[in-house]
């Protein structure tokens, strides 16, 4: 699973921060183009692709998919 963010669109409430229960996210020190810290995915091979980060984010600021996987990857399974 994989968790991308839309970085212009967090405001740092920290609430995808304080759902996920398996230490994904964390604050960062980056900021976005309105000043705030946003968050990172510092672990992302603990998500277990529950989606309470996504479900309590109130700005839609970030999503949970599964990893698209590579050509290279696809070929090796058709053989």
């Amino acid at each position: 699973m994989a968790v991308y963010i839309e970085e212009r669109l967090c405001k740092s409430c920290g609430l995808c921060v304080h759902f996920c229960k398996h230490n994904v996210l964390k604050m960062s020190d980056r900021r976005n183009v309105k000043g705030y810290n946003v968050v990172e995915d510092f672990a992302p091979e603990k998500c277990t692709g529950c989606k309470l980060c996504e479900i309590n984010c109130p700005d839609f600021a970030l999503y949970v998919e599964a990893e698209k996987k590579t050509k290279s990857k696809e070929k090796h399974k058709t053989k």
